[in-house]
């Protein structure tokens, strides 16, 4: 059942998003922010189009803090601003979609609530973009006990919980099987949304096909980094992949060296935009290089799929996404700078 009315503006709002696009900062601006110091990024960032945040929050904070406070408002504020403009489907699909954030932020405050965390810095760091009300969030971060807690995250309707899984994470103090869960219910939950009725929700379909190829590649390298292997660790993909359905995910889990896993990459439609990280992981095995290239891998699938479908969701996601990678990389930045790290070892964490 559509959740809108209406007729979809694509049209209207892919132009308006183009223009969005625009303001995006490049590759040569974050090369000059990396020469920065906080002081100076947090200047820069008052210049751009995180004005408003930045401004507002400078009075409160500062340093690594207020940026990472200041692009998570503006990244919020972005994304309600692109609901508040579609219509029809557009804005229904756009609505599913942006639920990643619900799912964020749950995560956010089961992990702030279990650190004891204090409620502003919680709050701050949310990014209210998706369905949930602020008003179930505020009462989810002001939550006195944790059985208060388990309460309200089972009254919310975004998504559903397993209430043993969600017990059992607060009262040890482990989220990592929880997290899982709510991705994978996720992404369930959109899969089962989209109809396939519209050239625009069957490509919207292959897109997150797509997406869920990449995290479950990425959760494959992190796991073979870590040791991990045997079929076992199939509990942790996310079903639906495009290219890498569950038994290939398994049988690559299960190999016995990362070279049978680079080899399956290798034999992807992701291969082109993983030349370098290759060439590289071949010299130092450096498994981050293949993540990061994962991550540029799907920002180049979503710019390709907006080109071949200009009015449709598609041109939507790739923005989103493209400024979803800008905040990480100021945050990463941010916090790299806050810890000492020098401008090359940031510039490897980085999506450039």
């Amino acid at each position: 059942m559509p959740i809108f009315g209406g007729a979809s503006n694509y049209a209207y709002v892919c132009a308006r998003v183009k223009a969005k696009k625009s303001f995006l900062l490049t590759k040569d601006t974050f090369r000059r922010i990396l020469s920065m110091d906080l002081a100076q990024i947090g200047r820069y960032l008052g210049e751009t189009q995180y004005r408003n945040e930045i401004t507002a929050l400078g009075a409160k904070y500062s340093g690594a803090t207020l940026i990472e406070y200041g692009i998570s408002q503006n990244l919020a504020e972005t994304c309600t601003d692109i609901i508040n403009f579609s219509g029809g489907h557009l804005k229904e699909l756009m609505a599913r979609y942006l639920e990643r954030w619900d799912i964020y932020n749950l995560k956010t405050i089961i992990r702030g609530k279990i650190t004891d965390a204090p409620i502003e810095e919680i709050r701050e760091i949310l990014i209210p973009a998706g369905s949930l009300k602020m008003d179930l969030i505020n009462r989810l971060i002001q939550a006195a006990s944790q059985e208060e807690l388990i309460d309200l995250i089972k009254e919310q309707k975004v998504i559903r919980v397993d209430e043993e899984l969600l017990r059992n994470a607060i009262s040890t103090r482990k989220l990592a099987a929880l997290e899982d869960h709510l991705d994978r219910a996720y992404y369930s939950s959109l899969l089962s949304s989209i109809q396939e009725r519209t050239l625009s929700e069957k490509s919207f379909l292959n897109f997150i096909r797509h997406e869920i190829d990449i995290t479950n590649l990425k959760a494959l390298l992190k796991l073979r980094a870590e040791g991990s292997c045997g079929e076992a660790l199939a509990q942790y993909f996310i079903p639906g992949g495009m290219e890498f359905k569950l038994d290939r995910l398994t049988k690559m889990v299960a190999s016995e060296g990362m070279k049978d896993v680079t080899q399956e990459l290798q034999q992807s439609s992701y291969a082109e935009y993983m030349r370098e990280a290759f060439e590289e992981f071949e010299k130092k095995e450096d498994v981050l290089s293949l993540m990061r290239a994962l991550d540029r891998a799907l920002l180049e699938t979503a710019e390709k799929f907006s080109h071949l479908y200009p009015l449709s969701v598609l041109p939507v996601l790739d923005y989103i996404l493209r400024k979803k990678t800008e905040v990480d990389n100021v945050r990463i930045i941010a916090r790299g700078k806050e810890g000492g790290l020098s401008p090359e070892v940031i510039k490897r964490l980085l999506v450039l």
